[in-house]
């Protein structure tokens, strides 16, 4: 390794090394918690545009 080289390229080196060596389960996990909380988003009652007009009204 090379003494030259400024501090804060060898802090991203040291950063990069990081985001590389987390584990793989880990990184799957992360992604099917993401893809339930949009499918629980997903599935939530909306309200329908002649509801929200009728509501309007009501006010």
């Amino acid at each position: 390794m090379k003494s030259d080289t400024s501090p804060e390229f060898e802090r991203f080196k040291n950063f990069v090394r990081g985001i590389i060596n987390v584990p793989g389960a880990e990184v799957k996990r992360e992604i099917e918690a993401e893809k339930e909380a949009k499918e629980r988003k997903k599935k939530r009652a909306k309200t329908s545009p002649v509801s929200r007009v009728s509501n309007d009204r009501e006010r």
